[in-house]
């Protein structure tokens, strides 16, 4: 019995013991490999001795590297040997399969061999060198003999950079030497006849991707190899080989003829364009109008609303929160509402039913039917999911823009409009041929960057001499605008101004609606205050609003703050829930090692 629960005992503290004391051999980090090199010697015989130099730097903690060689197709591999070269010390590493630091264990099949390097490590670069060697890699036919070999397989999990692979025969003065690389088409191949060598470069292979080397030589190079194949395979490797090298061609020079196509269709739109715009303006020559003498200050109130005056000074097809509110500061000096301060918001009252459809939308609808506040607005916008307030507020600004042509010449903006564009675009354009023409078809750059050149200036200059001469009104539209610039120009130079020139306040409160319209009636109404003083505001019940509301922080007192959030807020909630012996080459000549490859742990 004391045998048996000894026994039971003994067995949960080995069980505790393998929990606690388990090594875990997952990495924490990240890693790059920054070079890899392969050098490889084939002797007499066929085979070859492989020295591999792969230098992580590793970014965290790490236990270790692997490696995989593939090995069908060929005859096997001996034993490896491994090093470590950290700091530039070399550690020579011993096989083992338990796991130990600094060691190493092989998995060896005849399809493949995989090395298992045990070396911790943390945030440093460290190379890994593999020596082995591969026993019949060459293959003698009757008329050449050949090395077909992927020697960077596509089992990598990282980008390879700067990559080499030296490739050294038994023989030197190799004249009938010839070799192919396959895999990638940003690579060199040399073929070094003179030593017998071949060396191949890339600057970077993608994970996954492989390298492949194509090489037939003479059967007197390796006449030693019992590799041997009866038959001739000359003739049908350098078909292959031709066939695969015009394909790689036709795929380099690919890109280049899309993009020529591609710049001479963007070269074909821009000639469009010109001959388009010419033929309109043949067709609906420019409207010319008088223009009358400019006006440095305007004091009287316009003959227009305050949305139209901004509509025409801003050329625009459509009113905004600006004018809105200052058609709302008419309405009131007109004593068609009235505006009380109510705690820390405002009161708007119809004293006379509303005309406006959006004013009475706002007092019916929102507020109780004789009123509403600019808090209530705001209330009513944030929950508007229908978008009820933006869509009169969208109506509103159609209907106060409706008789800008009597001001804005539409057929004059339309041109000026279309030309802007015309020269932007065209000017777009013209520097993306230049920019593709410099990456892909270099042979096109200096020409092209030269024509490119003087059709901008040309579509420019064209732009503003056609620009200098159009206007953007009608000749009634010109005196107005000449006349809303002064005004706002005064607006802006109130500072600098007799404000008696204008009047008293109560001449004031008749034009201060297209301050607000402007956007400048901050400061005109602090220059207002500075001359009339804070008691004369108080005493005006129409200058209320302008005395608490204007630059207040507040959407609650703020009119023209206070309507553009409100009509925001309800498009935003509205919107809401709508939703919404040559170079590289492509292909395989079908070498063995395509498995083979690599990572950390």
């Amino acid at each position: 019995m004391k045998k048996i629960i000894l026994s039971v005992w003994l067995t949960v503290v080995a069980i505790i013991s393998v929990g606690i004391f388990q090594t875990n051999v997952h990495a924490d980090g990240d890693y790059e490999i920054t070079d890899y090199s392969v050098n490889i010697d084939v002797d007499q015989q066929g085979n070859a001795d492989m020295t591999q130099r792969v230098t992580y730097n590793f970014d965290g903690d790490f236990h270790g590297v692997y490696y995989n060689q593939a090995l069908k197709g060929i005859k096997g591999a001996d034993d490896p040997e491994v090093a470590v070269i950290t700091d530039g010390n070399s550690t020579v590493l011993q096989r083992s399969n338990l796991g130990s630091d600094n060691t190493f264990s092989v998995d060896k099949t005849e399809d493949y061999m995989k090395l298992k390097v045990y070396h911790a490590v943390a945030n440093k670069k460290v190379t890994f060198v593999y020596r082995y060697k591969l026993y019949g890699v060459i293959k003698n036919y009757r008329d050449t003999a050949e090395l077909n070999w992927k020697i960077i397989g596509g089992g990598w999990d990282h980008n390879l950079n700067n990559v080499k692979i030296t490739i050294n025969l038994p023989a030197k003065n190799i004249k009938s030497l010839q070799a192919w690389a396959h895999g990638t088409l940003d690579g060199f191949n040399k073929v070094d006849k003179a030593n017998g060598r071949v060396i191949l470069t890339v600057s970077e292979v993608d994970a996954g991707d492989s390298v492949e080397s194509h090489i037939i030589f003479p059967t007197s190079v390796t006449p030693l190899n019992t590799n041997k194949i009866d038959k001739n395979a000359k003739s049908r490797i350098l078909k292959q080989e031709k066939k695969l090298v015009q394909e790689a061609n036709y795929r380099r020079q690919m890109p280049g003829r899309v993009t020529k196509v591609v710049i001479l269709m963007m070269i074909l739109v821009v000639i469009i364009i010109i001959i388009f715009n010419y033929i309109q303006l043949v067709r609906h020559p420019i409207n010319k109008h008088k223009m009358p003498t400019p006006l440095h200050h305007w004091f009287d109130a316009p003959d227009v609303s305050p949305s139209m005056a901004n509509i025409i000074l801003n050329k625009s097809n459509v009113g905004d929160s600006k004018g809105f509110t200052g058609d709302v500061l008419v309405e009131v000096n007109k004593r068609n509402l009235k505006i009380d301060k109510e705690n820390k918001t405002f009161r708007i009252t119809a004293l006379k039913a509303p005309q406006d459809a959006l004013i009475k939308f706002m007092i019916e609808t929102i507020g109780d039917g004789e009123s509403v506040t600019i808090k209530e607005i705001n209330k009513y916008a944030k929950k508007d999911k229908k978008g009820k307030l933006y869509g009169k507020f969208e109506d509103w600004k159609e209907r106060a823009a409706e008789h800008n042509d009597r001001y804005i010449d539409l057929e004059n903006k339309g041109t000026i409009s279309r030309m802007l564009g015309s020269a932007i675009v065209s000017s777009v354009l013209m520097l993306l041929t230049v920019s593709l023409a410099w990456f892909l078809v270099k042979a096109w750059a200096i020409p092209l960057s030269i024509i490119s050149a003087i059709t901008i200036f040309i579509i420019w200059l064209v732009y503003l001499l056609i620009r200098k001469q159009i206007s953007y009104y009608t000749e009634n539209g010109e005196q107005i605008a000449n006349e809303l610039q002064a005004f706002r120009r005064m607006f802006e130079d109130v500072d600098d101004l007799n404000l008696a020139e204008v009047g008293d306040l109560i001449l004031w409160e008749q034009i201060l609606p297209y301050a607000v319209a402007f956007g400048i009636s901050k400061k005109v109404v602090k220059a207002l205050k500075l001359k009339f003083g804070t008691e004369a505001f108080e005493a005006n019940p129409g200058m209320m609003y302008y005395y608490w509301g204007i630059g207040s922080l507040s959407n609650n007192m703020n009119l023209d703050h206070a309507f553009s959030s409100s009509f925001s807020s309800s498009h935003s909630a509205s919107s809401s829930v709508s939703g919404g012996s040559g170079g590289f080459s492509g292909g395989s000549s079908g070498g063995f090692g395509g498995g083979s490859g690599g990572g950390a742990f």
